[in-house]
């Protein structure tokens, strides 16, 4: 249908997108760069994305729908918040190691204009906010005197991380 045509362009520009961004950085990108990219003409490529600021938003509200979905997942999956976390842990990380560009292209979220990146920054806060209710289930069934805040900002800085030094195909890969 004419509406899966346009999804699947649509998703080929957004990839696109993703790539340049996370290639060249959002004020060296073009909008030539991801038509290109995209395999699409300047005007082809206008059609599906209008701007390069509402290419980085959708690019930017895919990434955090994705690892929310990932997040709903475990949780929906498994009954024991300690399996709940390493099923999010695992999630995470499986989809930054998976998906770089998404991940670096959405470190550009302030490169976005004041409603697109008051609107991404808080869907990134919901995450945040619901990974740390997680990791207050967790600390509810092991007390810890860790602050759940430090507790969680040392969990995000651990999985944001892990691309940087986990290459697959490792000798070290389980």
């Amino acid at each position: 249908s004419a509406l899966t045509t346009y999804d699947s362009r649509l998703r080929g520009a957004l990839d696109a997108a993703e790539c340049v961004f996370a290639e060249k950085d959002y004020g060296l990108a073009t909008m030539r760069d991801v038509a290109a990219a995209a395999g699409l003409s300047i005007a082809g490529l206008y059609y599906y994305l209008p701007s390069k600021q509402r290419a980085l938003f959708l690019v930017c509200e895919r990434t955090l729908a994705a690892l929310m979905g990932g997040l709903d997942q475990a949780l929906t999956a498994l009954p024991d918040p300690e399996d709940q976390l390493y099923a999010l842990v695992r999630a995470h990380v499986g989809f930054i190691t998976r998906k770089p560009a998404a991940y670096r292209a959405l470190l550009l979220v302030d490169a976005l204009d004041g409603a697109g990146r008051a609107t991404i920054l808080e869907l990134r806060r919901r995450y945040f906010a619901r990974v740390a209710d997680l990791v207050i289930a967790v600390q509810q069934e092991r007390p810890s005197s860790i602050s759940t805040r430090v507790a969680t900002a040392a969990l995000f800085g651990m999985m944001n991380c892990a691309p940087t030094w986990h290459h697959v195909g490792d000798a070290t890969d389980t």
